[in-house]
């Protein structure tokens, strides 16, 4: 049985007091500790080790009234010793901790277990404070339950860090999800396309909780713009461009009066690279877009696309058609003198289908063998689905993306638009 008043002195008087005591557990491990003995050290002595070596030592009787204390408690007690001894422990009780936490812990010590957790106490001066607390029976030589003992930390500071730290983090998300919110009133209204599209779908994944994914509608006359854009990373960083290329394409679109989707990347490109004053020598931003843009003529069966960086996919009949992008990012670097974006002119019937897509859908990491989702699995859903309505469609995307994902994180943000015509 292991020796109580042994175990005091070595925690009152050593400043080792994890190998003292591990000394002593292997001393007695071979002739008085029996199993039960040596798991209460075990965890007293892991106890221990993830504390700065200042204990905070009781005991008590049964009953809970308070026998033994060190110089430690009274500190931060701030009772004296006459004051404490013989006062059920129950004093200490802050008013601030679940009832179960203690029923937990009288079962557990009753059954001759050691419990080890955290307690919100009070002072005599009913100032509060945190101890990180491991409390264990003691035996007779019969094995049976005589007092019990408990060692403690003072952990009030580590405590109100972690809860300023919460608070902080509160702000911070509650700042994120007004963001959020601000960031949706931009996206476009469903009736504003409903009334433009018959048969569409939207996919909008953010990877955080803001996004540097948008996508972009507007009307001029006879012509509708739609555009998919992936901004330079996620998150924050990703949603302050998003406003800024939603901006400038309204403003290049609806003031400057620019409908050709080549033109309106070119002009794009040298409105970021102005706002982003990239063009200055001493200039770090290489921050930009990759943008799919297409303008539908409503009454003569054609439409245009560019594309920076992004693609367009075009299901025409039963072929599906990859009309590829200009290779060059909206703002960054620009080491060419002027900078154009390629406009392809399109015809289209009844019945085609245009998908335009950030990359976060084909980049996602997952499946059994953890790799990248793929354009050409992309691709396959699409011409197994051609016939498909675009809900159902919409609805399949969601399905293969989440299953391909999986438990894995999100790579990227994902958004694709598609439209039947």
């Amino acid at each position: 049985m292991y020796n109580f008043e042994e175990i005091i002195k070595l925690i009152d008087r050593s400043n080792q007091i994890e190998h003292a005591l591990n000394d002593y557990i292997q001393q007695n491990a071979n002739s008085d500790l029996n199993e039960n003995d040596i798991s209460i050290l075990n965890k007293l002595l892991s106890h221990l080790n993830s504390h700065h070596p200042e204990p905070i030592v009781a005991e008590t009787d049964l009953q809970g009234n308070i026998i033994y204390v060190n110089d430690e408690f009274l500190k931060i007690t701030k009772y004296s010793k006459d004051e404490i001894i013989g006062q059920n422990i129950r004093i200490l009780r802050s008013g601030h901790m679940p009832q179960g936490v203690y029923q937990n812990l009288w079962a557990t010590i009753s059954l001759g277990k050691a419990w080890t957790g955290e307690l919100k106490n009070r002072a005599k001066d009913y100032e509060t404070y945190w101890i990180s607390i491991f409390i264990a029976p003691i035996f007779n030589s019969d094995g049976q339950i005589v007092n019990y003992w408990s060692v403690g930390f003072d952990i009030t500071e580590r405590v109100k860090q972690k809860e300023e730290n919460e608070l902080k983090q509160n702000d911070i998300m509650e700042s994120l999800r007004y963001a959020k919110r601000i960031q949706r009133t931009i996206l476009p209204d469903k009736k504003s396309m409903d009334d433009v599209f018959d048969d569409y779908f939207i996919v909008f994944k953010p990877k955080d909780v803001v996004s540097g994914d948008f996508y972009w509608f507007n009307q001029v006359v006879d012509k509708a713009f739609v555009a998919v854009v992936d901004c330079t990373g996620h998150g924050v960083p990703g949603a302050f461009m998003s406003l800024i290329g939603y901006n400038l394409l309204n403003q290049i679109v609806l003031q400057k009066g620019i409908h050709k989707p080549g033109q309106i990347l070119t002009e794009l490109h040298n409105q970021v690279r102005a706002t982003l004053k990239q063009d200055a020598a001493d200039s770090k931003s290489k921050d930009g877009m990759d943008v799919c843009l297409v303008v539908v003529n409503k009454y003569d069966d054609k439409f245009e696309y560019a594309g920076a960086n992004r693609p367009l996919f075009m299901l025409k009949g039963d072929e599906l058609l990859e009309i590829k992008a200009t290779k060059c990012s909206i703002g960054g670097e620009q080491m060419e003198e002027e900078r154009t974006y390629q406009n392809n002119e399109l015809e289209y019937e009844s019945g085609d289908s245009i998908y335009l897509f950030s990359d976060g859908f084909v980049d996602q990491f997952g499946g059994p063998d953890f790799k990248k989702f793929s354009t050409k699995k992309l691709k396959q859903i699409i011409i197994d689905n051609k016939h498909e309505p675009m809900s159902v469609q919409r609805a399949l995307f969601n399905i293969v993306w989440k299953d391909w994902k999986g438990d894995e994180e999100q790579t990227d943000d994902v958004t694709m638009i598609a439209i039947r015509f």
